[in-house]
């Protein structure tokens, strides 16, 4: 036979186990139910309770806010209010929620979730100030001259990202007559949050002071020493074992015609096309950087590159070749569609290929950050 069960009674147990404090009142303000959290919190029996209106245990101060609340409650909850009550043996304030249904009026209230609140609205404010520091730290220009120029493609998978770059001449000071190198990064952080962007902001600082710290000008610039300056500082500051780092670092001297780079970590290598369309991929990678590998094992060599006249190269995160839609990956597309625009101008290339992509994605949700550069040298 089938059992029957007081429904009634199923939600007063619930209501009296939950941390929740509750109390329940009739259109005319008296109350009818309180649970046993509540009852707790203002140190009232239910008897005690049930027999009060509900104005009769707010604190004299608040009197006039909690009759404007009942006058104007509606089906929909209303904001956070903070309301003093008289306890049995002290002055109490609770924040309150109030709303009516089935002519009845709900009040309930938990002080975790008014900090819960609080602190969401703390992070939303910090997390639109990082999502500005992490924009002004990507590059508002990368090089664009008649020897060398560079365009980029920077799409992050949610507000923050976790992908950073840049491109810039090196200063040699007064010997920049007799040198011309410029230095191009793409830096993958694990990740794509508020950890992960400040992360790959520091990754950028790193990188930066190096040229203010230990550069002199005039010496052979090597990748290689660059990275092991990023890794050192990465060390020092004691960044987590489950974060990682994958950065591809390249020089580029237009004086002796030659590239010199270094890989930690970057499976989706870099590849050069040269102006007759053959294709060169830079497949000396090494581990990626975190403070769980050994550091003994991250240790970087420089690898250098004849660099041709009319040569593109071609830097991506793997967010860009991994993107999946309709379980199809973009790489493949990707390829081809490199094949076939190498020959034009770096921003013409960032344009057909984000052009491409988005056709590609159509209505999928970006699984990574996407960080492409292209850099392309002038026919000599």
């Amino acid at each position: 036979m089938k059992e029957s069960f007081n429904i009634g009674k199923i939600n007063e147990t619930i209501a009296n186990i939950i941390d929740d404090h509750i109390l329940v009142c009739n259109l005319e303000g008296e109350i009818i139910f309180s649970n046993k959290s509540m009852q707790s919190y203002l140190g009232y029996t239910h008897l005690e309770l049930i027999q009060k209106d509900f104005l009769d245990i707010i604190g004299e101060i608040h009197t006039n806010k909690v009759k404007s609340l009942i006058e104007g409650v509606s089906e929909k909850p209303s904001n956070w209010k903070e309301i003093l009550f008289i306890g049995k043996h002290d002055l109490i304030k609770l924040h309150l929620k109030v709303f009516k249904k089935d002519n009845l009026i709900y009040i309930y209230g938990n002080e975790k979730y008014v900090e819960y609140e609080r602190m969401q609205k703390k992070l939303g404010r910090e997390i639109k100030n990082a999502i500005k520091i992490h924009k002004r730290s990507l590059p508002k220009s990368i090089p664009d001259t008649e020897n060398i120029s560079f365009a980029s493609l920077y799409i992050p998978a949610e507000e923050l990202g976790g992908d950073l770059y840049d491109a810039f001449k090196v200063d040699n000071g007064l010997l920049n007559d007799y040198f011309e190198q410029y230095v191009c990064f793409v830096a993958d952080v694990s990740g794509h949050g508020l950890d992960s962007a400040m992360l790959a902001i520091f990754v950028k600082d790193t990188i930066r002071s190096f040229f203010r710290l230990k550069h002199i000008p005039g010496q052979v610039l090597s990748p290689k020493e660059i990275m092991h300056f990023f890794i050192e500082q990465y060390i020092k500051e004691g960044y987590p074992d489950e974060y990682l780092v994958c950065l591809f670092l390249a020089v580029f001297d237009l004086k002796t015609n030659e590239m010199t780079y270094c890989n930690a970590g970057f499976h989706k290598c870099p590849v050069i096309v040269k102006g007759n369309g053959n294709v060169i991929e830079l497949n000396n990678g090494g581990l990626p950087i975190s403070a769980a590998i050994d550091a003994d094992l991250l240790k970087y060599d420089d690898h250098s590159q004849k660099m041709f006249s009319e040569m593109t190269l071609f830097i991506m995160s793997d967010g860009l070749p991994e993107q999946r839609s309709n379980d199809e990956f973009y790489e493949n597309r990707l390829r081809k569609l490199v094949s076939e625009i190498y020959y034009q101008e770096p921003t013409e290339i960032v344009r057909e290929i984000h052009k491409d992509f988005n056709d590609f994605l159509r209505y999928e949700k970006i699984n990574d950050d996407i960080t492409l550069v292209v850099m392309k040298l002038s026919q000599k």
